[in-house]
């Protein structure tokens, strides 16, 4: 029997929130490993959902790195990708732009 954690599986809620935020920055995945310092084969397992639960630390590294160079990246972006990996948003003060 295989573990989806590990194996194959459907996409995530954090793999699929990843690989949205990627495509919208206008990165591959190449480009994001080589600015996150993690492999590329890591980040398509993360997307896939073949490999989850990555730590905080990681969904920062690859949030940073999506920050990097990019006009369409946001603060609430951030959040999003962190509260689809179930750790709690920055904290931060102000509302989102639209949000009154």
């Amino acid at each position: 029997m295989m573990n989806n954690d590990v194996l194959g599986g459907e996409m995530s809620e954090f793999g699929k929130k990843l690989c949205s935020l990627r495509r919208k920055c206008g990165r591959s995945r190449y480009n994001l490993a080589r600015f996150s310092g993690l492999s590329e084969a890591y980040i398509l397992r993360l997307e896939t959902g073949q490999r989850r639960n990555p730590s905080r630390d990681v969904v920062i590294m690859l949030a940073l790195s999506l920050v990097r160079a990019s006009d369409t990246f946001e603060l609430w972006d951030i959040d999003e990708l962190l509260t689809s990996a179930s750790y709690a948003p920055l904290r931060r003060r102000g509302q989102r732009s639209g949000q009154e």
